[in-house]
């Protein structure tokens, strides 16, 4: 049954197109569960609104549960006694359906009256994200039909109580591009096969896995995008077998739209992923250094803060991981105050790392909490090695993606907890903060030593050439 469109399917649709596919059309046994981590970001995300609106003023609160149209009638009848706020109310026009955070009153006249409204999303996040801005939108067109007036302003309030806005001209074309697809997946039509690390969102991954392994399709290939894919499948290669196959002038020829420079490395990663094979495509010239620091940063990005460095210092022979904690997140000052007077004795030394996150991390702390010049020094981004990027540019793994965690894993490397992963992480800190369980912050520092002694490990199999 196809159920009501919600503003809900464009985020959907995002992060994996054929989730709001199965949501209609799966079955539901396949469906898996929602991870422990996204559940955990949904019930702060609550906690956050009722904080925001609890400061806004008096409100009128509807409820959240019931047949939509009485609902909807609900809202209608407090919309039409010009209640200056309205907390959780619900909008509808034929089949769509929208519940906006908020409902604002704004003096622009309108079928209710000399004034209108105005829906005001409340977000566990910084800025504005591409999915937040259609739902936006969504609400718009719902407010137009309800009440003659369309709000020309899309608007949050952050995690910081900020409230953003921005212009519903600029993300329009977009809504409407993923309305369109949307609207054709509830006619049955179904996405062409999708495979992207945003799928691990969706209760539905393994159904996305499944498929695309059945098919052996091309959207297996690490990191192609969708407009590639079509490209490929334009000119008639569907499958990892045929696009590996492939004679490359032919190849480079047959497919339109798509750089030669892209399409070789779209053909490595086939030939690596339909062979089973890593294949090496340059040289990672890493330095050859008497101490080298292999580094790795734990933080919650639902409160913003860094609660644990972790280092492991490899210099004369030996190995010592040292680790600087934040165990409440009120210090989390301290401690990052405690790993800059450590990193100033090993200024010029090549630090390791694996992925964007650190040097992300290093320019907010150094903002908040101020950085020695020393220290600065020290972590130079001229002394920063991502990894990540080395591996990208020097090697094609056999792999779907390549995190830390896929990558060393391939290469032999294990985690000491069955069920590492950084998100698992954030949540033990948090169980941390509320239980104070020594053995949770020791499963932290554990997980922490295996994530830069596992870059350690890449490192040197990099280095060996095998």
């Amino acid at each position: 049954m196809k159920g009501h469109l919600a503003a809900t399917d464009f985020y959907k649709y995002l992060k994996c197109p054929h989730w709001p596919y199965w949501d209609i059309f799966g079955d539901p046994k396949d469906k898996g569960e929602v991870s422990p981590l996204l559940e955990k970001l949904r019930q702060d995300g609550v906690v956050h609104e009722k904080d925001i609106i609890a400061k806004l003023g008096p409100f009128e609160e509807l409820p959240e549960k019931g047949d939509a149209e009485q609902l909807a009638a609900a809202t209608l009848a407090a919309m039409r006694k010009g209640a200056p706020l309205i907390y959780q109310g619900t909008l509808t026009h034929h089949d769509w359906v929208g519940r906006p955070d908020l409902l604002r009153r704004v003096e622009l006249p309108s079928h209710l009256g000399d004034w209108s409204y105005e829906a005001v999303d409340i977000k566990s996040s910084r800025a504005m994200s591409e999915a937040q801005s259609y739902q936006l939108v969504f609400y718009a067109l719902l407010l137009k039909e309800v009440q003659g007036v369309k709000p020309e302003t899309l608007r949050i309030i952050n995690v910081e109580g900020v409230e953003l806005a921005m212009p519903i001209d600029e993300a329009e074309r977009g809504f409407f591009e993923v309305l369109e697809r949307l609207l054709a997946i509830r006619a049955g039509e179904k996405p062409a096969p999708t495979f992207m690390s945003s799928c691990k969102d969706s209760p539905w991954f393994g159904m996305c896995k499944k498929e695309a392994e059945e098919g052996n399709d091309i959207s297996l290939i690490y990191k192609i995008y969708r407009n590639e894919a079509k490209r490929l499948r334009e000119a008639g290669y569907h499958t990892l077998a045929k696009l590996a196959d492939a004679d490359l002038p032919t190849l480079k020829a047959d497919v339109k739209g798509v750089t030669d420079h892209r399409v070789e490395r779209l053909q490595l990663q086939a030939q690596s992923l339909h062979r089973k094979e890593i294949m090496r495509i340059d040289e990672p010239r890493l330095p050859d250094a008497g101490v080298e620091l292999h580094f790795d940063i734990e933080g919650d990005p639902m409160i913003g803060i860094e609660y644990l460095h972790g280092l492991l210092i490899r210099e004369g022979g030996k190995e010592t991981y040292k680790a600087f904690a934040a165990e409440d997140p009120a210090d989390e000052g301290r401690a990052w105050t405690e790993f800059c007077d450590f990193i100033e004795g090993y200024a010029g030394a090549p630090i390791y790392h694996y992925g964007w996150y650190e040097l992300d991390a290093i320019r907010r702390l150094s903002a908040r909490h101020g950085i020695s010049r020393k220290a600065a020094l020290a972590l130079d981004p001229a002394n920063m090695i991502d990894l990540n990027r080395v591996v990208q540019r020097c090697v094609i793994f056999p792999l779907y993606f390549y995190s830390l965690k896929d990558v060393a894993k391939h290469l032999g490397f294990r985690w000491r907890a069955s069920d590492a992963s950084g998100a698992n992480s954030v949540l033990w800190f948090q169980e941390w903060c509320a239980k104070k369980d020594r053995a949770l912050f020791q499963k932290i520092t554990d997980y922490n030593e295996d994530d830069v002694r596992a870059t350690a490990h890449l490192k040197d199999w990099l280095v060996r050439g095998e």
